[in-house]
C-alpha cells in the first residue's frame, strides 16, 4: 500500500499536458499601445468574443489545467487539481485598454 502512495504523490507534481503559458502571454500585451494585431500574433485567436454597448470589445482566452491525478478514473475528482487560466483583453478601436489575467476553479 505504500508504494501506490508513492506512485500518487509523483504523479501530483506531473501535468497531463503542457498548455498556453497565459500568464507570460499576457507580459506581451500593453495597455495603451498593444494593437488587436499584436495580440492575435501573440496569443492566436480567442476562444470567445464580446463586444459592449460602449464600443469596447473584450478577448477572452483560457486553458483548463489538471494535474495527472485529475485523470484517473473514479480517483481524479476528488484527488486531482483542476484550474482554469483566464486572460481577459479589452479593446476600444484597435488598442487596448485592459489586460486582466486570473485563475480559478471550474465550476462543479
Amino acid at each position: 500500500m505504500r508504494w501506490l502512495w508513492l506512485i500518487l504523490f509523483f504523479l501530483s507534481a506531473c501535468t497531463s499536458k503542457p498548455g498556453v503559458n497565459l500568464a507570460s502571454k499576457a507580459c506581451m500585451v500593453h495597455k495603451g499601445f498593444s494593437t488587436k494585431a499584436e495580440v492575435k500574433e501573440y496569443l492566436g485567436v480567442p476562444q470567445k468574443i464580446e463586444r459592449l454597448p460602449d464600443g469596447r470589445e473584450v478577448w477572452i482566452y483560457y486553458d483548463l489545467r489538471k494535474d495527472a491525478l485529475a485523470s484517473i478514473p473514479g480517483l481524479g475528482e476528488k484527488l486531482g487539481k483542476k484550474e482554469i487560466e483566464i486572460l481577459r483583453v479589452t479593446f476600444y478601436g484597435d488598442k487596448v485598454v485592459d489586460c486582466i489575467y486570473y485563475v480559478t476553479k471550474p465550476q462543479p
